[in-house]
């Protein structure tokens, strides 16, 4: 920790001397207005842990040293030691500023930009003052002149001083939320992702119940005591995993529906959502598609989960469908007592033979051209699976060979709807 403090006060003393480089001269060269004291003060207001006092005395220090070095090497007009005190005055600029920083304890006035800028403007003009003060006992100064300029440039400086500090926490701010929000919108989707899962681990649950009472019945059916037994191993074992699967199912439906009653959506914000992420899609794909998504009306809902997954598992299809140009538009409506949502795009569209078995299981057109690979083929069947054992819905399928393609979900507002 006292390495890395060391190492701080190293830092922030170099970048300070090398920005005193940058610098305009109002009387000649015996006085400098630069950029230093910009760049010290945010840096006393970033490293909060740095002693004040002990890097403005360092500063100090490595300050008039530097000036007076390059000075003596560029020009030679004067000894080294001659040189050397003629940028003394400079070390004191620095103590005086870094002492009136902390005297005034200017980092706690943050949150109170006039008292900022004032009690900054103070110490910038105190410690130029000292130091002109210092160079008229050898120096020919117009020193009323001189002290009027210094408070003029000290406002300027502060003004800019803060006016870039509060640009800085601005920028900071904005990329910490939009990465807050990418994070949000990233367990969106999984959480999305894995709800639908839980809409089949729910069904499997039932099939797995319905096998088991067929076991049974088989085991008391049978006369075979060999065969008995072993059709009462399978329902017991059948048994145990219904259980093992309740004990999941339970717990991941408790802590998402936990977690969904103290959320509401709009559908709006559902969209952009959904928008984000079919932008990353799209171009991972390195296709060119237009996203167009409609509200013609508005409505919240906290059950947005599945309605993230259906409307991703459509889009997905979507985007799979058109070659390297194309559109997809996603629109929702009120109609009567239902929600509608309509996903449209102008891909390769659907055989004729193949409208009836889209949203059977297993069936798929989509190979993988690099592996050879069929698609899973369950996309369209964990819609049409949520749309109507979860919100008790319809989904239909809008198409005409060469046209385009539009999948539509009648949901019952009472079903999804929720007043924020």
């Amino acid at each position: 920790m006292k390495e890395k403090k060391i190492e701080n006060i190293f830092v922030i003393s170099m970048v300070t001397v090398f920005m005193g480089q940058v610098y305009f001269s109002p009387f000649s060269q015996w006085f400098r207005f630069s950029l230093a004291v910009v760049v010290l003060t945010l840096l006393f207001i970033y490293y909060k842990e740095i002693p004040i006092l002990t890097v403005s005395s360092f500063i100090a220090v490595l300050m008039f040293l530097f000036r007076g070095f390059v000075d003596f090497i560029a020009y030679h007009q004067m000894t080294l030691i001659e040189t050397l005190l003629q940028y003394l005055p400079v070390a004191i600029f620095y103590l005086m500023f870094g002492l009136f920083f902390q005297i005034f304890n200017i980092r706690r006035k943050l949150e109170k930009p006039m008292a900022f800028i004032l009690f900054l403007w103070i110490s910038d003009s105190l410690g130029n003052l000292s130091e002109a003060f210092i160079r008229s006992f050898w120096m020919d100064i117009q020193f009323k002149k001189a002290t009027l300029a210094i408070i003029a440039v000290g406002f300027i400086r502060s003004l800019i001083t803060f006016f870039i500090y509060k640009t800085i926490l601005y920028y900071k701010n904005t990329y910490e939320r939009e990465q807050k929000e990418n994070k949000f919108r990233e367990l969106l989707l999984f959480h999305a992702r894995l709800k639908t899962e839980l809409f089949f681990l729910r069904k499997s649950m039932v099939d797995i119940e319905d096998m088991m009472e067929k076991s049974y019945q088989l085991y008391k059916r049978l006369k075979d005591p060999i065969s008995k037994n072993q059709a009462l191993y399978i329902s017991r074992n059948i048994h145990e995993i219904k259980k093992d699967y309740l004990r999941v199912v339970v717990g991941m439906e408790e802590t998402l529906s936990e977690e969904t009653k103290s959320m509401v959506m709009g559908i709006d914000e559902i969209f952009k959502i959904i928008k984000e992420n079919t932008q990353k899609l799209i171009y991972k794909n390195g296709k060119n598609i237009v996203l167009t998504f409609i509200i013609k009306d508005h409505f919240y809902t906290n059950d947005f989960y599945p309605l993230i997954s259906i409307l991703n598992n459509l889009i997905t299809n979507a985007i799979d469908a058109i070659g390297e140009v194309g559109k997809i538009v996603i629109e929702v409506e009120k109609e009567e007592e239902y929600c509608t949502f309509k996903v449209t795009d102008d891909g390769i569209g659907i055989e004729e033979e193949d409208i009836d078995l889209i949203f059977e299981p297993g069936f798929t057109t989509k190979i993988d051209n690099l592996t050879g690979r069929m698609s899973t083929g369950i996309g369209l069947s964990h819609v049409k699976y949520i749309v109507e054992s979860h919100y008790e819905g319809e989904v239909f399928l809008q198409h005409v060979k060469d046209e385009n393609t539009t999948f539509k979900i009648k949901i019952p507002a009472l079903k999804i709807e929720k007043r924020k």
